[in-house]
């Protein structure tokens, strides 16, 4: 008996053991479907145990409505096991591209509302804001368009997609450095735009000397020994020599310029100079009887008549009494240049424009054809009557003083 009962013990002790093994297992089974995951949405992120297998599940039971348009990422899930879901609301945005501007509705971040939208974007373009961004309401996407920017120096194009900048910023992208005398164009400072194209011309200078040619001058002068219409070269001209130094202007190796820098006489020019008549066709009868010509290289009136003698056949009176003579001036008291043939009077008695025919009356000169164009300080000393133009100081010396008969015509 005492056996029997020794075995029953034994027996109800393990039927114990086993029931509180079996109660652990199960409490053990039951904990193991029970799971951490973390939720997303609206703004707010908490964590939740959950025994639920799918996502829309857990986010009901965590209290998280998911309406038309909403966007559940499940991404982060795996069933039975820890993990994370994101709930992203469906929002009105404006798309902005260029010119271009797009409303969409749509849940996510920007980069999946770009994608959602066909926009194909360049890595170096730009957008506002970043990528990432959860989408709301009224949310302006902003893309700035990178475009091509072409650096060229040195024999080497360079192509770069900026979306903004300047040319100086471009060059230092390029690795392009410049002096001051290289031609960058644009200008550095200038802000990049579509399809702009830059150049960088190494610039140098290189100085030569040479010998060149001096064009000589011509001077015209009147002749008594010529008729009106004839001519002659008195003194040929004769170039000179100047050394003239200019400085080259090279751009990448080209010549674009040239600056004369210096000139230095080596040979001054021979002026040449140039006879024209100045005896009028009406004076030829008197030089062929008398050998006088007329010192006036004015050409007489129409209206003069000359007999073989060279005395007016036609006048209004006559006057007699001293002439003197002078050769500097540019122009007379009456604007008329001063040349031969325009004299100094006494306004008084000749007024200016009188017309007027001299000769010597020792009968060695004709002056010839004057008109009244100028005075001086003979008439208030009364040195004499007339003040005679002359071509030189030697023909004023050989005039020196003489007594004259002038005929008003």
């Amino acid at each position: 008996m005492a056996n029997h009962s020794h075995r029953k013990r034994k027996f109800v002790a393990l039927v114990v053991v086993l029931a509180i093994l079996l109660s652990t297992m199960a409490a053990v089974a039951a904990a193991a479907d029970v799971f951490t995951v973390t939720l997303t949405a609206d703004g707010q992120t908490k964590t939740i145990d959950t025994r639920a297998k799918l996502p829309a599940d857990i986010l009901a039971e965590a209290g998280i409505e998911s309406r038309p348009g909403d966007l559940v990422d499940d991404s982060a899930f795996s069933r039975g096991s820890a993990g994370a879901i994101t709930l992203y609301r469906a929002a009105s945005v404006h798309i902005l591209d260029g010119k271009s501007e797009t409303l969409a509705v749509i849940a996510g971040t920007v980069g999946r509302a770009l994608e959602q939208g066909g926009y194909t974007l360049r890595e170096e373009d730009k957008v506002s804001p970043a990528l990432d961004t959860v989408l709301s309401d009224g949310l302006k996407i902003d893309i700035l368009r990178s475009f091509e920017v072409k650096v060229t120096a040195d024999g080497k194009t360079q192509k770069f997609w900026l979306t903004s900048g300047t040319v100086k910023d471009a060059l230092k992208l390029a690795g392009v450095t410049y002096k001051a005398t290289d031609e960058v164009a644009p200008k550095p400072e200038s802000k990049l735009t579509k399809a702009t194209e830059i150049t960088v011309g190494r610039v140098t200078y290189k100085t030569r000397t040479v010998n060149e040619d001096a064009a000589f001058t011509t001077a015209t002068r009147y002749s008594n020994t010529l008729y009106v219409g004839e001519s002659k070269i008195s003194t040929k001209g004769v170039a000179g020599v100047n050394k003239v130094t200019y400085k080259d202007k090279y751009v990448d190796g080209q010549k674009t310029g040239t600056i004369k820098e210096s000139t230095e006489e080596v040979k001054k020019p021979v002026e040449q100079v140039k006879l024209i008549g100045a005896v009028s066709p009406a004076y030829k009868p008197i030089i062929m009887k008398t050998g006088l010509k007329p010192i006036s290289v004015l050409q007489p009136s129409k209206k003069l008549r000359l007999d073989e003698n060279g005395i007016p056949k036609n006048y209004k009176s006559v006057v007699v009494g001293l002439a003197k003579s002078y050769s500097i001036g540019a122009y007379g008291a009456s604007g008329r240049p001063c040349v031969p043939g325009n004299i100094a009077v006494d306004p008084r008695q000749f007024p200016y424009g009188t017309e007027l025919y001299i000769v010597s009356t020792d009968g060695k000169y004709i002056y010839g054809y004057a008109v009244a164009s100028d005075t001086g300080l003979f008439v208030k000393k009364n040195s004499c009557m007339v003040d005679l133009f002359m071509p030189s100081m030697n023909a004023c010396v050989n005039w020196g003083a003489r007594n004259v008969r002038i005929y008003v015509l």
